[in-house]
């Protein structure tokens, strides 16, 4: 980390210097060429800095990003889904983690399949602040995640699971498994 934030600093000392350059003296190749470089150096730092944020920080930084887009008068439909979204998935994630349960069969628990693809989801979302189109996973993908979830969660085929005696588990998971749905392209 300490090896980024240097890396940030000379980027930054690199931007400044281009700033206080005398350009009077360059052709304007040269200056075009300052000017991309000035430009390039400013969203790698960007994009470092925001690649060290918490997730909640970046959270942040995409609802900062959703009133900008408002204020320029653009459709914010799927940046507001995106943050729904982020925030259902993070909701959810330890009712999915109370329901796990070793499957002797497969050898693995039970909503490993669903906790991967959430954090596949959380990764996505959080991956870039500079996204110029934003996508949701198919229906397929959907089914396929949700799948231990509706075929034996859901209908109650594990009887031994602690889960049929909080209700609100199988609620929680069945709101975030709907939003995907809804989502799904």
């Amino acid at each position: 980390m300490n090896d980024i934030l240097k890396q940030i600093e000379i980027l930054k000392r690199r931007i400044e210097s281009i700033n206080f350059e005398d350009t009077t003296n360059y052709d304007d190749e040269y200056k075009k060429h300052l000017s991309i470089e000035k430009a390039v150096f400013r969203k790698v730092v960007d994009n470092l800095e925001y690649q060290l944020l918490s997730s909640e920080e970046k959270q942040g930084q995409r609802i900062l990003q959703l009133a900008k887009s408002r204020e320029q008068d653009w459709d914010v439909k799927k940046q507001l889904n995106e943050i729904n979204l982020y925030s259902k998935i993070r909701e959810i994630v330890p009712y999915i983690m109370a329901v796990s349960y070793k499957m002797n069969k497969e050898g693995k628990h039970l909503t490993e399949d669903l906790l991967a693809f959430c954090d596949r989801q959380l990764e996505i979302i959080d991956s870039s602040p500079y996204k110029r189109k934003i996508t949701f996973p198919t229906k397929e993908e959907v089914e396929k995640a949700f799948k231990s979830y509706t075929e034996r969660i859901k209908p109650n085929m594990i009887p031994s699971l602690k889960v049929y005696k909080q209700p609100e588990v199988n609620k929680k998971i069945e709101e975030l498994y709907q939003m995907f749905l809804d989502l799904a392209h």
